[in-house]
């Protein structure tokens, strides 16, 4: 009997307890007592609403124009902007180069520079008292800006 035991577990896992069957087990069928099961019918095709999607379209593109136009006004601000931060930049540059040239104008225009000039470069010196001579004009000769009285 050991034997016919051995035989009927070979099938199973090791140390298994679950009895074998000589065949396999068929599902069993329970009979369907009543009305079989209906078909359902198909669902109608839904009703297309013309003016919606033509409302919907619309919509969608006055959305999209409205945005294209902010995206353009944006961008030529930002456009305007860099333009005035470059001229902005330049005014300052000239603003600098205007004031170098005053400031090299008034070194030059300064009295001890013009003679330390005029004596190195143009060799020329102050002129003795007997040099010095003063001339008497007509006052017809010249232009009267100021009369005092």
């Amino acid at each position: 009997m050991a034997k016919e035991e051995k035989a009927k577990y070979n099938s199973y896992q090791y140390d298994s307890v679950a009895r074998a069957y000589a065949q396999p087990l068929e599902p069993v069928k329970i009979p369907v007592t009543g009305n079989p099961r209906r078909k359902h019918k198909a669902a109608p095709a839904p009703k297309v609403d013309i003016a919606f999607g033509v409302q919907v379209t619309l919509c969608g593109m006055v959305l999209f124009a409205c945005s294209m136009i902010y995206i353009h006004s944006y961008s030529s601000l930002r456009a305007r902007q860099n333009e005035l931060n470059t001229l902005k930049t330049q005014k300052i540059a000239i603003a600098n180069q205007i004031t170098n040239v005053q400031a090299q104008m008034t070194k030059k225009l300064d009295l001890e520079t013009i003679k330390k000039r005029a004596e190195k470069e143009l060799g020329m010196q102050k002129p003795y008292a007997y040099q010095i001579v003063y001339l008497d004009l007509p006052e017809d000769s010249y232009t009267t800006y100021h009369e005092s009285k």
